[in-house]
């Protein structure tokens, strides 16, 4: 579980470049292979199982690179540009809070441990994050973590589900999610540390264990 949580969001980020070198080899062994087969006749029929394991190696390979540019791009963009962003500046975040529809910024919190989360109401494993969301902030509020849970959909349809999961953690409404194009993969976990930098992030939905072992190494 914890080669998951720390590996899986950057694992997906390079898959489609992996999809790529490994598509290009394996064609060439298969390519390279059949030609020998061809100028050898029934001698290079041993390395038969070879030549098939090569160009399923390869159709699985363009597959990927389908599913990656096709149906999944938002979710690989976004790691993508998440893995581009690690150590640097995330760029701002503008939301308005669900309980009073206050404007703010993810600038707003400069010098305390932020923890975005982006959700949303339609995903499954969204509404059963939150209340590990919500032990977490209260377990870290004195220490400095700040735990901003953010949904696109209107303030409305958020306030019974955050008031009941996540009462303690500040509570967003954006009209987008800017730079992410996460469309409708969700959720994803941001952590910021106290000067705005992009430490960590993950996609799918984790524990509270998880969030506590992430976010404590940048609240020492």
């Amino acid at each position: 579980m914890q080669f998951v949580s720390d590996y899986a969001t950057p694992i997906i980020a390079v898959l489609p470049a992996v999809f790529i070198v490994v598509g290009v080899l394996s064609l060439a062994v298969f390519l390279a292979l059949w030609l020998r087969a061809r100028r050898a006749g029934g001698a290079a029929r041993p390395r038969r199982g070879l030549r098939v394991l090569s160009f399923l190696v390869f159709s699985w390979c363009v597959t990927g690179l389908i599913v990656a540019y096709g149906p999944m791009a938002p979710l690989f963009q976004s790691a993508r540009r998440l893995e581009a962003k690690r150590g640097e500046a995330v760029p701002d975040m503008s939301f308005r809070r669900v309980a009073d529809g206050t404007a703010q910024k993810l600038t707003d919190f400069r010098g305390k441990v932020v923890l975005v989360n982006l959700w949303a109401t339609w995903c499954p494993p969204c509404r059963e994050e939150l209340p590990a969301l919500n032990r977490v902030q209260n377990a870290f509020r004195d220490r400095g973590l700040v735990v901003v849970t953010l949904s696109d959909q209107p303030p409305a349809e958020l306030a019974a589900f955050v008031a009941e999961r996540s009462p303690d953690t500040v509570n967003g409404s954006v009209d987008s999610f800017g730079w992410l194009a996460v469309e409708t993969f969700r959720p994803f976990t941001l952590i910021v540390d106290r000067k705005g930098i992009l430490r960590d992030y993950m996609f799918g939905a984790y524990d509270d264990a998880v969030f506590r072992r992430k976010v404590s190494r940048w609240l020492d």
